[in-house]
């Protein structure tokens, strides 16, 4: 009987495993085929990215990792102090044609001067390291098969799952300033060899400027510049380590950390100083940057069939946008500088 089952546990892993490379191949068609490239038979120049394209800003900051943590979570990025140049690239995810008033926002943190071999292929030996977050915290589908079923007959899944409506409706919320909202990974991480975390953003202190105008379209970018170039902006980077007795849900894109129970950890500061976020070809060296979550240490390595899914539809997106743009494909290794003269 023992070997019985063993066999139809490994014939249910296999069909599993079938299934989400099934679903992987339907979102790179999804989000490369029907909707990048479209886009660019339709003349878009340069061409940009699939998803979160509206872009918000680009700044150049650091990324201070803290010395007094807790034991637990010294691994990997943060096993010891340490400072590393950053650039970042705040975003929304809409269209064209739609205004910034309750879009979803992103962020892509870059960072340079990180030693270690990474999880993407072929940016292996690349001294950069890559974390995407939004500022919500749950996705709106379990996992990469739902989400391929989900984009098949939109309307038809909303029916017949309420919990991602709720989730879409509950994203859809005004947000005052990009550096004023609280951000989150959604999908979580290895931490070390057999634990779990997510990380989340939490904002300090950014300048004070005049209320935002949600009946201007693009808003947020706005506000960015005036806040930028009025001070500094200073975030709390944090790690919630997953300390439930009970299994981590690392294929539920939708599940909820209990912030409670599991409290997230100041491990690292983001310092974003005063500066012109239109310097020349600011934006444009941010637009060329490209993020992947799998851009990181192998300690830090994204877990669940989401996380899977953005391995190739990001780095596919990315060799698109780059190759049609004349741009460089591999990873930069050193940082644009902070000031140009």
């Amino acid at each position: 009987m023992s070997t019985l089952s063993n066999q139809r546990t490994t014939q249910k892993a296999i069909k599993e495993e079938d299934s989400d490379c099934q679903a992987f191949a339907c979102l790179e068609e999804l989000f490369i085929e029907k909707t990048q490239k479209p886009r660019i038979q339709a003349g878009q120049c340069p061409v940009r990215r699939p998803v979160f394209l509206r872009l918000n800003g680009v700044a150049h900051g650091r990324f201070e990792v803290l010395a007094d943590i807790p034991e637990s979570l010294h691994i990997g990025l943060f096993a010891e102090a340490g400072s590393y140049p950053v650039w970042v690239r705040y975003s929304c995810d809409i269209p064209d044609g739609r205004p910034d008033f309750k879009a979803t926002v992103g962020l892509g943190i870059k960072l340079f001067d990180v030693p270690g071999l990474k999880s993407l292929s072929p940016d292996e030996h690349a001294p950069t390291m890559d974390f995407l977050l939004q500022n919500h915290p749950v996705f709106f589908v379990k996992t990469a098969r739902d989400m391929c079923e989900a984009f098949r007959d939109f309307a038809g899944w909303l029916n017949d799952h309420p919990e991602t409506a709720q989730v879409l409706d509950d994203m859809e919320k005004p947000v005052p300033s990009v550096l004023d909202s609280p951000l989150w990974s959604v999908v979580p991480y290895r931490l070390g060899e057999s634990g779990y975390c997510k990380y989340k953003i939490v904002p300090q202190h950014a300048p004070s400027v005049s209320p935002p105008d949600y009946d201007d379209p693009g808003y947020l970018r706005k506000d960015m510049r005036q806040r930028m170039a009025a001070g500094g902006a200073c975030f709390h980077f944090m790690v919630q380590h997953w300390t439930s007795s009970e299994p981590a849900p690392i294929d539920d894109a939708m599940a909820l950390w209990d912030e409670t129970l599991m409290p997230p950890v100041h491990v690292a500061t983001l310092t974003l100083p005063l500066q012109d976020i239109d310097a020349r070809n600011q934006l444009e060296y941010g637009e060329a940057l490209a993020f992947n979550p799998w851009r990181t240490l192998k300690e830090h390595e994204p877990v669940g069939s989401i996380a899977e899914a953005r391995k190739i539809v990001y780095q596919a997106s990315a060799n698109v946008r780059r190759n049609y743009n004349g741009q460089t494909l591999g990873e930069p290794h050193i940082p644009r500088p902070a000031e140009l003269e």
